[in-house]
């Protein structure tokens, strides 16, 4: 199966999902994050796109938007796993939250994420667009 007909497979089965992606159904639109308005969508031909404000026009995602939607379709969609951007030889571990791309909020405390953790709150890390890795230079 090409990924052109997976992507239109999932949008249709996300259109009935039971979780926040059925409220952001969008015609030939794979939903792949949303935050209280804004969200980010996969097209079939591979484009990602998003919306500024709730239900307002779509534009193209710039580099960082990318990667940070593309990280969470991998997230969301184990079959978009090959998505995902792939880490350069030359990239570190992110500082900031340690090469886990998130950080959890507990008992209104920011840590960073770490194996096992069981936290349903969590914040995407800023510095690495939440892939756990950056490239200096």
């Amino acid at each position: 199966m090409v990924k052109a007909e997976l992507i239109h497979r999932l949008i249709e089965e996300t259109a009935h999902a039971p979780d926040w992606r059925s409220g952001y159904a969008r015609t030939g639109h794979l939903p792949l994050y949303s935050k209280l308005g804004p969200a980010m969508y996969l097209t079939p031909a591979g484009d990602v796109v998003m919306n500024d404000e709730e239900d307002g026009p779509l534009r193209p995602a710039g580099p960082a938007e990318r990667d940070f939607a593309l990280v969470r379709a991998a997230e969301l969609y184990p079959e978009l796993a090959d998505l995902r951007p792939l880490r350069p030889q030359s990239a570190n571990n992110c500082d900031a939250c340690g090469g886990w791309g998130k950080f959890t909020v507990s008992q209104g405390a920011l840590s960073r994420w770490h194996d096992g953790c069981k936290s349903r709150t969590r914040i995407y890390c800023p510095r690495c667009n939440s892939m756990g890795w950056t490239v200096n230079g």
